[in-house]
């Protein structure tokens, strides 16, 4: 996978060079990297993280706008208009207040935007900043700088482990999955991945990830990957296709409010969120209707219907949008189920209660294996 994606990225940057922007995926001109959880970067903004000639990208803005708004045709009249996408989630729960913070940081976050990410991938930066709020240290870089902050996340968990969350828009999707890969040849558990619209080629989900969730739109041009397990993935997996929402493109699928609060408040429960759950994991795969608001669950838990349960009265019982269900398990929405018949409900992890009945915050569990 590695020729083909790299071929993907060369030839755009060719044609952005071309338009003379070639110098936005320059790596000396990207976020250069540095250890989330070591002072001062802990206490910085992500934003504080970046480096490069802003103002030089801005000079060739209108160029990469003209790119984009081709990718985005049938989807928005003008793409730049509607950067900012609007709250498209149900209410969450709110994020860690700052004066909850730990004494111990509870986690690594690495993001990592896409390509022309210092004008088309800022959503990271701003998710990146919600994240350090919470305690969890987080830092944001450029999809081409992954494999030395992998080298960093190797050493950092070394020293002293802790939850690593992974995201990443676009090819910094991608790059967060390679992430994975990286660390799960080091036996090193990923509590934590998330991809917003990564590329057609993007690997699959490895198996040291406890927790993936896919956030695309099949139709982009400049991402659409429909991301799949991995042969020895076993962790919760999501993915939701937000197609039909037609105010989402690729290039502020990233930046949506309401998507970043729920990730945000899964971030900083990471710590005290048993990644096993309770019973079996099972996929979870959603086309999001357009009137319909994007709720991240992580999976979704196998149960047991009595003789007369129909669908509609099991979304009623266990709080849940009867259309995610019958996408779910592909049953009629009032066709009487048979007793012991096995039906999938979307579900959230939630933390323990009690931070002490967890022996431990980092799994165990990394095979290097595919």
């Amino acid at each position: 996978m590695v020729g083909p994606r790299l071929i993907a990225a060369v030839l755009l940057a060719g044609w952005l060079s071309g338009c003379g922007s070639y110098a936005l995926l320059a790596p000396d001109t990207t976020a250069s990297y540095t250890a989330p959880d070591r002072p001062p970067a802990a206490a910085q903004s992500a934003t504080a993280l970046t480096t490069g000639s802003v103002p030089a990208a801005k000079a060739d803005t209108a160029a990469l706008n003209s790119l984009f708004a081709r990718a985005a045709a049938g989807k928005l009249d003008d793409p730049q208009a509607k950067a900012d996408a609007p709250d498209i989630a149900a209410p969450v729960a709110p994020p860690a207040k700052a004066s909850d913070k730990p004494a111990e940081p509870r986690g690594r976050a690495y993001l990592f935007r896409g390509v022309a990410g210092l004008i088309y991938s800022r959503g990271m930066d701003k998710l990146a900043e919600r994240i350090t709020r919470t305690g969890v240290s987080a830092s944001v870089a450029s999809y081409l700088t992954w494999r030395g902050a992998v080298d960093q996340a190797i050493q950092d968990y070394r020293r002293k482990p802790a939850p690593i969350t992974l995201i990443g828009h676009s090819m910094g999707g991608d790059a967060a999955l390679g992430f994975a890969e990286a660390l799960n040849a080091e036996n090193i558990p990923v509590s934590l991945l998330v991809t917003y619209d990564p590329s057609r080629i993007a690997d699959d989900v490895p198996p040291n990830v406890e927790r993936y969730i896919n956030i695309y739109q099949s139709d982009n041009i400049m991402g659409g990957g429909n991301v799949v397990q991995g042969s020895r993935f076993h962790g919760h997996y999501a993915s939701y296709n937000l197609k039909d929402h037609s105010e989402i493109v690729h290039i502020n699928i990233e930046k949506a409010d309401r998507i970043q609060e729920q990730l945000v408040t899964k971030v900083a429960e990471l710590a005290v969120t048993p990644a096993d759950g309770e019973g079996d994991a099972l996929p979870l795969r959603l086309e999001v209707p357009a009137d319909a608001a994007v709720e991240l669950w992580d999976s979704a838990l196998p149960i047991q219907a009595h003789a007369g349960d129909t669908l509609k009265s099991i979304a009623t019982t266990y709080r849940v949008p009867l259309w995610a269900l019958a996408q779910a398990n592909a049953v009629p929405a009032r066709e009487p189920l048979a007793e012991g018949q096995r039906i999938a409900v979307p579900r959230h992890l939630v933390p323990t209660p009690d931070r002490n009945a967890i022996p431990s915050a980092v799994s165990s569990y990394a095979p290097v294996a595919r």
